[in-house]
């Protein structure tokens, strides 16, 4: 049976142009057509990346982004967390906070965030990307808050302030505009929304190249758009609706349910990551609770703990072995090649 999302249909109805996709290779993926195949891979195929309106913002938010100087001991960074080769995230289970005590929550990747629909963050506590690295830098991972004697935000702001190349930088990027903590989360969150996920062999597969990934993987891509559900949660070229869902992990942290309390589906929600380079990040979910893919896709059959707040669309599922890995092999398709590393820091003097 057909089982295409609202928009899936619409672009096979309106679409005659996608007849040309239908190869006879790409007819050949089990149990849908190639027409139907060819509807459900326009709904993934990526947009072209967002212009840059402010390029000397961007750079100095690049070098921000970098700089273990906007944290309160001088030691950690924004990418001590979100590094490039694991699709700018991390595999520790739980982030490391700037007094050096373990946090309660895996850090997520930063990637496509320009596309991210608001709020920010697992649990969605902060409105927009500033306002995330403000709070990172002010009074959460990087702030050192847990020390008998934190450091306060104006300590960062004249520290920064003193070291003559970002002046400079500071200046060409934002004119006649004082330097402080306002500005500094401005330029990281104009680097950040540049982090577009590099061309994946699933992309390439999307635009017509048939070899680019395996047939077990295209199995799963159709799996994972019919039976499995998992497009639900997971939908569009970024794998997100950008929404919060209980999907059953935990029965401590209340995630989105700790900000909106009124609302019962919010309690244990957690905003749907995207699976853009997910197989270069385990552990998985919020608390890395699940060590890896094929794990994840056990934790879906299963249908995590029953509760009121448990979204509905989480049905258990039963699978076959090799629906399980296939499933793990198209998701092992999604990752890029990074495209930026580290930057040389402006010295002190």
């Amino acid at each position: 049976m057909t089982h295409l999302g609202g928009t899936a249909a619409a672009v096979l109805a309106a679409s005659a142009c996608l007849l040309a996709w239908a190869s006879p290779a790409a007819a050949q993926v089990d149990g849908i057509s190639a027409r139907e195949l060819a509807a459900l891979k326009a709904e993934y195929k990526r947009p072209a990346a967002r212009a840059v309106d402010n390029p000397a913002l961007v750079k100095l938010g690049r070098l921000l982004f970098w700089d273990p100087r906007l944290s309160a001991s001088g030691k950690t960074s924004c990418g001590s967390c979100h590094d490039p080769k694991l699709g700018w995230a991390t595999r520790e289970r739980f982030s490391r906070n700037d007094s050096g005590k373990l946090t309660s929550r895996k850090s997520q990747t930063v990637l496509g965030l320009a596309h991210m629909q608001a709020p920010v963050g697992w649990d969605g506590r902060n409105e927009s990307l500033e306002a995330q690295a403000k709070n990172s830098i002010a009074t959460g991972s990087m702030s050192m808050r847990e020390t008998a004697t934190p450091v306060k935000i104006e300590v960062i702001e004249a520290r920064i302030r003193d070291i003559p190349a970002y002046a400079k930088i500071f200046e060409a990027a934002l004119p006649g505009v004082p330097l402080d903590i306002d500005d500094i989360v401005k330029a990281v969150a104009a680097y950040e929304r540049t982090l577009e996920p590099g061309i994946a062999p699933f992309d390439r597969w999307i635009e017509g190249e048939e070899s680019a990934i395996s047939d077990s993987a295209k199995r799963g891509f159709v799996l994972f758009n019919r039976d499995a559900n998992c497009f639900a949660c997971h939908t569009g070229w970024r794998f997100t609706d950008d929404k919060f869902h209980d999907i059953g992990t935990t029965t401590t942290d209340r995630g989105r349910g700790r900000e909106v309390k009124d609302d019962e589906l919010m309690q244990f929600a957690f905003k749907t990551p995207t699976l853009r380079a997910v197989a270069l990040h385990p552990p998985y979910m919020h608390n890395g609770s699940v060590p890896d893919l094929y794990a994840t896709v056990g934790h879906y059959e299963n249908g995590g703990i029953d509760r009121p707040s448990r979204s509905p669309l989480l049905q258990p599922i039963k699978l076959t072995e090799e629906q399980r890995l296939d499933l793990v092999a198209f998701m092992q398709t999604l990752s890029g090649v990074p495209e930026d590393e580290p930057p040389a820091l402006p010295a002190w003097r």
